[in-house]
C-alpha cells in the first residue's frame, strides 16, 4: 500500500476495487506496471486491463507524478478519479488534456474527464449508474473497434531536413516590472492588534487604505502626521515613525511585509474596479456590471477590440446556461531584488453571475475554454490584464494613500539564442 494514503483515497479505491470486480471479473490492488504501483489494475475475460488511479493529494507535484504513472501503463482502459481541488486546477486540467491526447492517439481508451471522487463516496447510484455506464462503454469500445489506427499517426520517411541558421528569439513573460512604489512607510504604536479590530473602530474610512497590524505597532503608506489620517484614533501622535521603502527592501522580514502592504494596495484598487476577490482561489474576478453583460474594449496591435469581461451564456431556447468572468490571479513579488506584478490569467464560471457553478459542469466547461489558451494566447491574456488594469494608460498606477505604485504595462523580456528561422533550399 502506498504512505500518506488519506482516508478518502484509500475509501474511493476500495469502494471501486469492489465494483470492478463485480463489473469485469478480476481486480488487484497496486498492481505492478511499469516500474510503478496502480491503485487499481482490472481484467475483462476477454483479456482487456482497466487501470483506474485516484488521485487525492492535491499539489501539483503528487498530482504530476500519479499522471506520469497513469502514462506509462500499458493498460488498453485509463481512468482518473481525482480530488475536487484538482478537478478546479487549471494547471491539472491542461496536463491531463494533453496526457488524454496523447494516450488516444497511441489507441487507449482514455476518459476525456477526471472523475469527481467526493462524488463517488457521497452517491452510491452515481458508481451502479453513470460510472458503470462509463466502463462499459470504455470496454465495449475495445472489444467492437479494437486500438485506433495507429499506423495513422505513423510517418513513414522522414523528411528532408531543411537548411536552418540560429536567430535570437525574444522571449516575454507574465512578469510586469514596477516602476516605483511609495518612498516612506509610516508605523506607530497602538492598541490595535487585528485587521478586524480595525475596521471594526474605524468601519469604511478604512476600506481603500492598505495596513498591517504586528508587534503592537500600525504600519501604512498613509502619512501618520497628517491631522486627516483616518488612522489617528488609533495611533500614538508622540511615537510615530516614517521609514524609507528602500531599506525594507534589504531586511527579509520587512521586504515580506512590504509585499504584503503592496498586495493589499493592489486588492482594494481591484475592489474599486469591479472585481471580487475569491479568497480560496487567490483571485480576481471580474463581474456582471448590475446584472449586464460587463465590456472593457483595448487595443490589440492595432485593432481596437472589446471584449465580455464578465457575460451570460444562454442555450438556443434563451435560458441562461451559466455566467463566464475574466479572472485573474495577481500579486507583487521579488526576483533578485527586483519587483514585479505578476499576471496569470484564467476563467471563472458561475451559475448566475454569483453562485459557483456545479463540479460536474465545471470540469467540462474548462477544458472546452482553457485546454488551448497556450502561449500567444496566454500572453495575450495577461497584457490585456495589465491594459485593463491601467485604464489603457501606460502604466498601472494604484494608490497607496497619498502615494502610489506604478507597473508598466509591457512585459519583461529577454532574449534566447535558440530559436531558428527557415530558409529555401537552393
Amino acid at each position: 500500500m502506498a504512505l500518506n494514503e488519506s482516508v478518502q483515497h484509500k475509501t474511493i479505491k476500495s469502494l471501486l476495487t469492489q465494483y470492478l470486480k463485480e463489473w469485469t471479473g478480476a481486480t488487484l490492488n497496486e498492481y505492478p506496471s511499469s516500474g510503478h504501483e496502480l491503485d487499481v489494475l482490472a481484467m475483462t475475460h476477454d483479456g482487456i486491463s482497466i487501470c483506474l488511479e485516484v488521485i487525492w493529494s492535491a499539489s501539483l507535484n503528487n498530482f504530476y507524478r500519479d499522471m506520469l504513472l497513469v502514462h506509462n501503463s500499458d493498460s488498453r482502459i485509463k481512468i482518473v478519479v481525482a480530488n475536487p481541488r484538482i478537478i478546479e486546477n487549471q494547471k491539472c486540467q491542461r496536463v491531463f488534456e494533453k496526457s488524454a491526447i496523447s494516450q488516444r492517439k497511441q489507441g487507449v481508451a482514455f476518459y476525456g474527464n477526471m472523475i469527481d471522487g467526493q462524488r463517488i463516496l457521497d452517491d452510491k447510484v452515481y458508481i451502479e449508474s453513470d460510472f458503470k455506464e462509463i466502463v462499459l462503454q470504455l470496454i465495449s469500445q475495445i472489444q467492437k473497434q479494437g486500438k485506433v489506427n495507429a499506423d495513422a499517426f505513423k510517418v513513414n520517411a522522414l523528411p528532408e531536413p531543411k537548411t536552418a541558421k540560429p536567430i535570437e528569439e525574444t522571449l516575454l513573460s507574465n512578469l510586469f516590472p514596477v516602476v516605483s512604489i511609495p518612498t516612506f512607510i509610516y508605523s506607530s504604536s497602538t492598541h490595535a492588534r487585528t485587521t478586524r479590530f480595525v475596521f471594526d473602530k474605524l468601519g469604511d474610512a478604512v476600506k481603500s487604505h492598505p495596513f498591517l497590524p504586528k508587534n503592537r505597532r500600525l504600519y501604512s503608506f498613509d502619512n501618520f502626521k497628517d491631522s486627516s489620517c483616518v488612522f489617528t484614533p488609533l495611533i500614538d501622535k508622540n511615537a510615530i515613525t516614517e521609514e524609507y521603502s528602500s531599506t525594507w527592501v534589504r531586511d527579509d522580514d520587512k521586504r515580506n511585509d512590504l509585499v504584503y502592504l503592496l498586495n493589499l494596495a493592489l486588492k482594494k484598487y481591484c475592489e474599486k474596479r469591479n472585481m471580487y476577490y475569491d479568497r480560496r482561489h487567490d483571485r480576481f474576478v471580474c463581474l456582471l456590471d448590475s446584472g449586464r453583460d460587463s465590456t472593457f474594449t483595448w487595443r490589440a496591435n492595432t485593432r481596437h477590440i472589446p471584449r465580455k469581461i464578465a457575460k451570460k451564456v444562454f442555450d438556443k431556447q434563451g435560458n441562461l446556461v451559466f455566467c463566464l468572468h475574466y479572472a485573474a490571479r495577481l500579486n507583487f513579488m521579488y526576483l533578485n531584488r527586483l519587483l514585479f506584478l505578476r499576471i496569470d490569467p484564467t476563467k471563472v464560471f458561475t451559475e448566475d453571475g454569483v453562485k459557483p457553478i456545479n463540479r460536474d459542469e465545471l470540469a467540462k466547461l474548462m477544458s472546452r475554454y482553457l485546454s488551448k489558451e497556450f502561449n500567444n494566447l496566454y500572453l495575450n491574456s495577461a497584457r490585456f490584464w495589465a491594459k485593463y488594469l491601467s485604464m489603457l494608460d501606460i502604466n498601472i498606477r494604484i494608490p497607496a494613500g497619498k502615494q502610489a505604485i506604478e507597473i508598466r504595462t509591457t512585459p519583461c523580456s529577454t532574449k534566447m539564442p535558440f530559436g531558428y528561422e527557415k530558409r529555401s533550399v537552393v
